[in-house]
């Protein structure tokens, strides 16, 4: 059976216009490679689905009734061109619409009859895909919060279901796309991963190690590699990946998975679009204790007023001055001022924090309270 995006693309060659596939809720699916798509579209592609007003107003004109393709109108004031819609039906259950734009009636009705097959296989698809992936979600949950019993058996069908040897080294990365989630059951499979619904907004790709360990660190390299490569520049920017540590066999999904989550809030919380756990540093210590106990630990009370209150460029300076080993002039030339004005305001450091600067046990303390305190404290330092 071909994949979802075949068809879109058949179907946009058969019918010679642009093919959009949605799910009944006007959920985007998959498009066409031709790109000329009215405002409606581009909505549906770039914000998760059509606004209220324009779903009210296709089901206006009987789309979810439907059981054979139809003609939509234009409506210049909502952005709406002509179009051919073909309800997706299997069983007689709807799964979804192809739609056709269609702005100038250069398709006639005598040849809408021909998207009909490929309605039948998108239906087919679409239904065996949700049972499919709703399986594997649930495998999944199994193996990274379930017990020893109920994970074994759990990791040996999802490691099938990726075409992974049961002690091949894996990884996590987790994928904040917009409308991933939905268009994830019907995705071709790739040997070597599987995909899963981590949430209605996040995708976990468990993965062979390899691929991913040697990939570039950036974004669109790493969405290739997860198969992710069709390019549409403004969800890529709304993209944020999360990966994890390698552990070395699929039982061990939720030591990879705690992994991807904290660089996932990593990422999300600095805005970086690329997180790897290799990366992280001190912020590792987030995924092995909870907030509360990690503040109430490694930022001391004096530490966090400091923090909560202090001129954004004393915090700048002592935060310099920890990376380039406490250099008071390598600090001086990185800000571009005088020693003495590091001097000055280290001193001032050190006056609110009660911590001696002079000590590598205590800037180690003021480091790691540096590094947590924006994730661990109820709000981060001035930035």
């Amino acid at each position: 059976m071909s994949t979802l995006d075949d068809l879109v693309d058949d179907l946009a060659a058969t019918l010679g216009a642009p093919c959009i596939l949605e799910d009944p809720d006007f959920r985007l699916l998959g498009f066409s490679d031709q790109r000329d798509v009215d405002q409606v579209r581009q909505r549906s592609i770039l914000e998760k689905g059509s606004t209220p007003e324009v779903r009210t107003w296709f089901r206006s004109h009987g789309i979810g009734e439907a059981e054979r393709p139809l003609r939509t109108p234009a409506d210049a004031e909502l952005g709406i061109v002509s179009r051919i819609c073909v309800p997706v039906r299997h069983l007689g259950r709807l799964q979804g619409f192809f739609w056709l734009l269609d702005a100038h009636g250069e398709i006639a009705e005598s040849r809408w009859e021909e998207a009909r097959p490929y309605a039948e296989s998108a239906g087919a698809l679409l239904s065996l895909a949700e049972r499919r992936q709703a399986r594997r979600d649930a495998s999944y949950r199994d193996v990274v919060e379930g017990g020893p019993d109920a994970s074994r058996s759990a990791a040996s069908e999802l490691a099938g279901a990726a075409g992974l040897a049961p002690d091949e080294p894996v990884r996590v990365a987790l994928v904040q796309r917009p409308d991933l989630a939905r268009q994830l059951p019907s995705r071709p499979s790739r040997g070597g991963m599987v995909w899963i619904r981590e949430s209605a907004e996040v995708c976990a790709a468990v993965v062979r190690a390899e691929p991913l360990t040697n990939a570039s660190v950036d974004v669109p390299s790493v969405l290739a590699g997860l198969g992710l490569s069709r390019r549409v520049p403004d969800l890529d920017l709304r993209t944020i990946v999360g990966i994890g540590p390698v552990v070395p066999a699929i039982d061990d999904l939720a030591d990879a998975r705690s992994g991807a989550l904290v660089a996932l809030r990593v990422g999300r919380q600095t805005g970086t679009s690329l997180t790897t756990w290799e990366r992280l540093g001190p912020l590792r210590l987030l995924g092995v204790a909870r907030d509360a106990d990690l503040a109430r630990s490694l930022v001391p009370a004096d530490v966090a007023t400091f923090l909560h209150g202090a001129q954004p460029a004393l915090v700048e300076t002592v935060r310099t001055y920890l990376q380039e080993a406490a250099s008071a002039t390598r600090t001086a030339s990185h800000l571009g001022v005088h020693r003495q004005t590091v001097y000055h305001r280290l001193e001032q450091v050190e006056r609110a924090t009660g911590i001696d600067l002079s000590s590598g046990t205590g800037r180690l303390e003021l480091q790691l309270a540096l590094e947590l305190a924006p994730f661990v404290l109820p709000r981060g330092p001035e930035r």
